[in-house]
């Protein structure tokens, strides 16, 4: 029991560390979430790899549980077309998710100068009585309205997409880039 004891005192410093710097799924999720609000930030597209995976990668580490076929399907240009309409529907509908993303912040930022303006001291001085604050209110009023009317107009925009996407034949999860439910 001693020695027992006496042995996992040892292992201590040399196990600590090992869980300590142990991920949780979770913290992975977040990290990963985002990286992919940052991409969607910046407008980068997500890149999706199709194909067959033997021969993108025929000299790597890639393994099957059966060999690749020996005969090879006709490529058709129609069945091409078909796997590259969900990702020009998924594209269109990214686009405008990052539009809507951007006019609510704007429309948020907008609506806290709002606040911030009518709770003000207001200001002395020549400058300040000519121009009133309830100009600059009505300015910044007028285009949170037009914000939020383009926000509704990208929203009818990208319903029109997914519908139209729907009506192709195409799943849910094809179209929002989620994958498809098997």
């Amino acid at each position: 029991m001693r020695n027992t004891l006496l042995t996992l005192l040892c292992m201590m410093p040399v196990l600590l560390p090992l869980t300590l710097d142990a991920q949780s799924l979770a913290e992975v999720a977040r990290k990963e979430a985002e990286r992919r609000r940052e991409l969607d930030r910046l407008g980068v597209e997500a890149k999706v790899i199709d194909g067959d995976a033997a021969q993108l990668a025929p000299n790597g580490n890639v393994t099957t549980s059966s060999g690749t076929p020996s005969f090879r399907a006709p490529r058709d240009p129609a069945g091409r077309a078909s796997r590259e309409r969900p990702r020009s529907y998924r594209t269109r509908i990214q686009r405008l998710d990052r539009e809507i993303r951007s006019s609510e912040d704007r429309v948020a930022a907008l609506q806290e100068r709002l606040r911030k303006e009518r709770w003000a001291l207001p200001k002395v001085g020549r400058l300040s009585r000519s121009s009133g604050a309830s100009t600059s209110q009505e300015r910044l009023q007028g285009q949170i309205k037009d914000l939020e009317s383009k926000v509704k107009q990208l929203r009818r925009e990208r319903r029109e997409v997914f519908d139209e996407g729907r009506r192709a034949g195409f799943q849910p999860g094809e179209l929002d880039g989620k994958g498809v439910a098997p």
